[in-house]
């Protein structure tokens, strides 16, 4: 599993407002390969169940309209522009073409588990050449990926909300994405002892980043270099 430690982790793209270069974007997504970076995303579901690259389920804050995801549909999605800027909404399809296995990518599944979006990012990725893995909060979801997608590299996301830690040692995943607060925590040692890789996010300044050199085996970062 070297590709997902090899290369730091552009959260959400390489992003920055200064620059007009924002979040989940195509923008962000080309910007990280061009410096060579792999790419975090967050993907949730479209109304006609088409993976949207977006971290909201609604869309208050990014498009300023008070509308779910889910209550649209992805040519309606598209059309959306993001902070009234010339970036509008990308589907998983898009980002994956504008990608082109130049670098790796981490998409993290939001929402419940249903499965409709595991099965759908299941049919996107089958044909894609490039490294991906998959990680989500959400056991079940998690579960569903061990089953069924066995040739994805699969985490589990956790935070200090997370509990069910015996459950947690037992799954058979590929990785931990864990909160640079959390990191410290028996939980995370246990892991770590387990041989498990540990990825941390979201480190944004320096004293995150000494943190998460002295544990984690790789970072997701924003808002600095690493």
């Amino acid at each position: 599993m070297n590709w997902l430690n090899k290369l730091p982790i552009a959260h959400r793209g390489l992003h920055s407002n200064a620059n007009n270069i924002y979040e989940n974007t195509k923008e962000s997504f080309l910007a990280a390969v061009n410096e060579n970076y792999a790419i975090e995303c967050d993907v949730v579901l479209s109304k006609d169940h088409e993976v949207v690259v977006l971290h909201d389920e609604n869309l208050k804050r990014l498009c300023n309209l008070d509308k779910n995801v889910s209550n649209l549909t992805m040519n309606e999605l598209r059309s959306l522009k993001i902070y009234e800027s010339n970036s509008n909404i990308i589907s998983l399809d898009e980002m994956l073409h504008v990608v082109s296995a130049h670098v790796p990518i981490i998409i993290e599944i939001k929402g419940k588990f249903t499965p409709f979006i595991e099965e759908r990012i299941q049919e996107i990725i089958r044909s894609y050449r490039g490294p991906i893995a998959l990680k989500t909060f959400n056991l079940k979801s998690v579960e569903w990926l061990i089953k069924f997608l066995p040739y994805v590299y699969k985490g589990l996301v956790i935070d200090s909300n997370t509990n069910n830690f015996e459950a947690i040692l037992d799954l058979n995943i590929d990785f931990v994405s864990c909160d640079i607060e959390f990191i410290e925590s028996n939980l995370v040692d246990r892991l770590k002892k387990k041989g498990l890789p540990i990825i941390t996010w979201t480190v944004d300044n320096e004293d995150k980043k000494k943190k998460a050199n002295l544990i984690a085996d790789n970072i997701i970062f924003e808002n600095i270099r690493p």
